[in-house]
């Protein structure tokens, strides 16, 4: 299979890459390097932007693809509420183009989306028709692209994937100002500086491990009819116990201190996922024996 990637230098596309090329398939992909991550991706990479809509389109038409993996987004809560307008754009006229591509070239399309379109759980679990009640300028560009998705399904007939995918964490996510909880914390701990958490702690998420996220992905493009589709593990873990499992993991003297808590942070995010372990997805993710392995990776990548 000939698949194309747009964010392939990030966490996710960057990890996806190797696992399609692994496995005997055509890897390309694009990236405007915003946020790339450091693994370097498999297959061909160009530099291009989602909102050039003409460069999209000249490089997608070059490398023919069977399917595009749509990954590019301004994925950042904190960033968005400071640059509204430039998520706004990416986010929202990206995915448009991508969406238009795909309609001219007759292209299978996975795009993903994010359970921030949720907001904060109002039900034990999130199904696929849980309200859709984001909290942020970037819940509220990823609501636009994924209800835009949706829309060229119904008025087009086309073959689109709409995945929301929970949180993720694993190798080389960014640990940086912009980076993910469990990242920062653990180059925290490791160095014994304070981990700062942003209000009660109590807040939940539902974490797969990247190589879940990987399987999420390729199971989609084998196996889902057109539709939205959760993909999660069904348990949470709030941002308190996280850290402290972290700072008993690695021995760290580090203290865990408290902020004033961020706008527009979601509460708690716990999946559903009945609807594709009907179509046969299980997760694999572990949390504990995964974020033992990712800090043990970590601790060698420091070196």
């Amino acid at each position: 299979m000939n698949v194309f990637i747009t964010g392939i230098k990030g966490f996710m596309g960057s990890h996806l890459s190797h696992y399609l090329k692994n496995n005997g398939h055509v890897v390309s992909g694009i990236d405007n390097d915003f946020h790339s991550c450091q693994l370097k991706p498999a297959g061909l990479v160009e530099f291009c932007d989602i909102r050039d809509l003409e460069n999209m389109r000249t490089k997608i038409n070059i490398a023919k693809p069977d399917v595009v993996i749509h990954l590019a987004a301004q994925i950042h809560v904190d960033y968005s509420i400071e640059n509204p307008q430039e998520t706004i754009d990416v986010n929202v006229k990206g995915t448009a183009n991508i969406l238009e591509i795909c309609k001219e070239f007759g292209i299978k399309c996975i795009i993903a989306s994010t359970s921030e379109v949720y907001g904060s759980s109002q039900s034990k679990y999130m199904n696929e028709q849980h309200q859709l009640d984001c909290q942020s300028p970037y819940g509220a560009s990823k609501v636009a692209a994924d209800r835009l998705a949706k829309s060229y399904i119904d008025t087009y007939g086309m073959d689109i994937i709409i995945i929301r995918n929970f949180n993720a964490f694993g190798p080389y996510q960014n640990d940086g100002s912009y980076g993910s909880v469990i990242a920062k914390f653990t180059k925290a701990a490791l160095n014994n500086q304070d981990i700062k958490i942003f209000g009660s702690g109590l807040q939940s998420r539902d974490y797969m491990y990247i190589d879940d996220i990987v399987q999420a992905y390729t199971f989609a493009i084998q196996t889902l009819l057109p539709g939205v589709y959760n993909f999660g593990t069904a348990t949470t873990k709030t941002v308190n116990y996280i850290a402290k499992k972290i700072v008993a993991i690695t021995g760290s003297q580090s203290k865990i201190i408290h902020a004033a808590p961020r706008s527009g942070e979601v509460q708690r995010l716990c999946c559903d996922i009945t609807k594709v372990k009907q179509y046969g997805f299980e997760p694999l993710t572990r949390f504990n024996r995964d974020l033992k392995i990712y800090v043990e990776w970590y601790k060698q990548w420091m070196k």
